[in-house]
């Protein structure tokens, strides 16, 4: 756990004018910039923020430019200014950690820390040190896979080995967690692993099934969210940024891909056997049970604070019930435009109710329940297997449902920005 510190006694009455220096300021909101980059915020986002906390320091940021690899940030107070350029790495970070960096967040807004204060703070949160816990990941990930694959895997027996691999995924993930090389690759080694098992079941006759049964297993790694917030990003002009999580969502899922056709080709499997069916749920109560179970495994794999627990929780049911509602209407594209545009507002909401939990925090898990990333891996395996014409429909089906839902985010975000509920977070 983090030690917390009760900083509340603090205000910008009693912040000195050496603390309040815009080099002092300009490392605390670099340290900022390169956190929230790491926990994959979008660059709008970032931007916003650090101007927020540049006002409530009595500075104007001048420019603020947040790339995922690159930040440019020139703040001023009178005749005094200063320029900071700095390297920043995108990547993953557990979401208690992102939940501790937002409380920080609206401290600084309000100026009721310095920046030293906030400087040694986001050490604290980033450089946690955690113990192993096989037992939690492993189950984590059991629950997380099964969970998504209630949403349209049609058997017991299906579901049975969807829990299975998924709980395979979760050793190696709990077994690389403190091993940075081997995270390196972790996405290939992961899909070469699950996909030998999974292809070796097939051809003993124990496993009967599609593709599908084993996508849920690799949903960690695949980048729907990644490829939601770069088509967001592209949406909002923000060119630079969005090609380039693009790009980065389209290399993870070939490289998932690559260690799914080493696996079929280690058991001697030919290409046909890759096949990608999608399929109507178990029952129709199903898929409810299953996001329920979805949430559970994301608490225990995502460490998700007790405190959040509650709007996560909220805001995945009412994505997924307004992303069925529109599947009813008009069809699976604007189910993941409606299910985009309530994620996002009732986010927004929540940040600002009572709850305060982060908006990041309870849109993430909602990102996995709207499946484009899935649907992106199932559509190139098809495409290896050889099966061009429907692949490539799909494929174009893909991509219209990340317009449809980075759509439905700008939407949300337009509407949710005039509400106001107590303070302004």
């Amino acid at each position: 756990m983090v030690p917390r510190t009760d900083l509340s006694h603090i205000s910008s009455l009693n912040i000195s004018d050496e603390e309040k220096s815009p080099n002092q300021l300009l490392k605390f909101l670099t340290e900022l910039s390169r956190a929230l980059t790491t926990a994959g915020i979008a660059v709008m986002s970032i931007e916003s923020i650090l101007k927020k906390i540049c006002q409530a320091y009595g500075f104007k940021a001048e420019e603020v430019i947040s790339l995922p690899t690159f930040l440019i940030i020139k703040i001023a107070n009178g005749d005094s200014k200063a320029l900071e350029v700095t390297m920043q790495k995108p990547g993953v970070l557990p979401l208690d950690q992102v939940s501790r960096l937002y409380e920080l967040i609206n401290q600084a807004e309000n100026a009721e820390i310095t920046p030293e204060q906030g400087i040694r703070r986001i050490k604290e949160i980033i450089n946690v040190k955690r113990q192993h816990n096989y037992i939690k990941n492993i189950l984590g990930y059991a629950l997380f896979s099964t969970g998504l694959g209630m949403l349209f895997l049609p058997t017991f027996n299906g579901l049975f080995f969807c829990g299975a691999l998924g709980a395979i995924a979760g050793l190696i993930l709990a077994y690389s967690e403190d091993k940075k090389r081997l995270t390196l690759i972790l996405p290939v080694l992961t899909a070469f692993f699950v996909s030998t098992i999974f292809f070796l079941g097939i051809k003993q006759g124990i496993i009967n099934g599609s593709l599908t049964i084993m996508v849920p297993a690799l949903a960690y790694f695949i980048p729907g969210a990644v490829l939601s917030t770069g088509m967001f990003e592209l949406a909002a002009n923000n060119l630079v940024s969005g090609a380039s999580r693009l790009v980065q969502g389209v290399v993870i899922l070939l490289l998932l891909l690559f260690g799914v056709i080493v696996g079929l080709q280690v058991v001697g499997l030919p290409e046909d056997y890759i096949i990608a069916n999608t399929s109507t749920p178990l029952y129709w109560w199903a898929p409810y049970i299953g996001v329920l179970i979805f949430t559970l495994g994301m608490y225990l794999l995502m460490c998700i604070r007790n405190k959040d627990m509650l709007g996560v929780l909220i805001v995945l049911l009412a994505t997924f019930l307004g992303q069925q509602a529109g599947n009813y209407l008009l069809g699976g594209l604007f189910g993941a435009f409606t299910g985009s545009i309530i994620m996002t507002m009732l986010g927004t909401f929540l940040e600002r109710s009572k709850l305060r939990t982060p908006y990041y925090v309870s849109i993430i898990p909602a990102f996995w329940v709207l499946v484009p990333g899935a649907l992106g891996l199932i559509s190139l395996a098809a495409l290896v297997g050889q099966n061009y014409s429907s692949s490539i429909a799909s494929l174009i089906q893909v991509a219209l449902t990340f317009v449809a839902i980075s759509t439905g985010l700008l939407i949300g975000a337009v509407i949710a920005d005039p509400l106001k509920i107590g303070s302004s977070p």
